[in-house]
């Protein structure tokens, strides 16, 4: 039987962000802990443009003290902006003020313009991500890395704090590409391609599919030794899980949904979060419209053997829309 596990978009994505604000966004997160959903995403764009955000690691910090049992995260950190140790310490720090709650999400990240504005070589983003992650579980898990020499990170007698979760907390690996199914299956414990738009990940659309990327995915757990696990959250380092994201409006009137959708998408957002895809082929993917009909897609999406959907609504008004999810939709599921 699948296990049914929700998680929500917790970043701001306000018009305007002011203290106001912030304070209505912890205050979804505090209902979100309340109504006992499982995960809070906290999407990550340090290197672009977006005014509206706030800076993912005080923020999940912020979450983390309000709340009692949701796992937080980011979705995702781009490791290779970042030094491993960096990361690795903000991980550890971040579990032990949760109590055992972070969830590392990670990505490559695909905009090269982030790369420039960090002096990051774009071509070798993916080398330096398996690289940092392969550092990060090492300080995680030993004592110190006294003589750690790679082709991009060299060091020497460093740690970090010890984390809560042992062996460490569960690595989630973002991305549909080849490289990224490796990825995951090499250094994660579960695999969370995001939001579903095959047209703008740079796979042939007739081979992009759900189905085929999972039997990829099994095949590269065979190669590694690991087995991939469907409809459940993963045990112990030998398996390997998956959970997906959705994008949602839910609004009785559906032209309302799609326009509210769209001011959040072209007007507020500009195109420039969750991938540079046209509004018209992110509807595609999205669930909009009443509350049944969202619950129709989130059903779906448990039946391809993901044990969690983290819903990420498309409104300037987050609270409206978490009010709806909270009403509508978590009573039927």
């Amino acid at each position: 039987m699948t296990e049914k596990k929700l998680g929500y978009n917790i970043r701001i994505k306000a018009e305007k962000v002011n203290v106001e604000v912030k304070n209505e966004y912890l205050e979804i997160a505090k209902r979100a802990d309340d109504a006992g959903l499982y995960y809070l995403a906290f999407p990550e764009f340090f290197g672009r443009f977006d005014p509206s955000r706030i800076h993912v690691v005080p923020y999940m910090a912020a979450v983390a003290a309000i709340t009692e049992h949701v796992k937080i995260g980011p979705d995702v950190l781009q490791v290779p902006l970042l030094h491993p140790k960096h990361i690795a310490d903000i991980g550890a720090s971040l579990d032990i003020i949760s109590e055992g709650r972070f969830i590392l999400g990670v990505g490559t990240g695909w905009v090269p313009s982030e790369f420039e504005n960090f002096g990051i070589p774009y071509e070798k983003r993916g080398r330096i991500t398996n690289e940092s992650l392969d550092i990060i579980k090492k300080l995680w898990t030993e004592p110190a890395i006294y003589d750690y020499r790679g082709k991009f990170f060299t060091l020497r007698n460093v740690c970090s704090p010890p984390c809560v979760q042992k062996p460490h907390p569960p690595i989630w690996v973002g991305g549909p590409s080849d490289a990224a199914l490796k990825r995951a299956v090499r250094y994660g414990n579960e695999w969370a391609p995001g939001n579903w738009c095959p047209t703008d990940c740079g796979i042939p659309e007739e081979k992009w599919s759900l189905e085929e990327r999972i039997e990829k995915l099994k095949e590269y757990c065979k190669k590694f030794g690991r087995e991939l696990v469907l409809g459940r959250e993963p045990k112990g380092p030998k398996e390997v899980g998956y959970n997906v994201r959705v994008n949602l409006n839910i609004n009785p009137d559906e032209e309302k949904a799609v326009e509210e959708m769209q001011h959040f998408w072209v007007d507020v957002r500009k195109a420039r979060s969750q991938g540079a895809g046209s509004f018209e082929m992110k509807m595609r993917y999205a669930a909009f419209g009443k509350a049944e009909k969202v619950i129709e897609r989130i059903e779906e999406l448990y039946k391809t053997g993901a044990h969690l959907v983290v819903l990420y609504p498309l409104s300037t008004d987050s609270m409206s829309q978490w009010k709806r999810v909270e009403e509508e939709v978590l009573p039927s599921l």
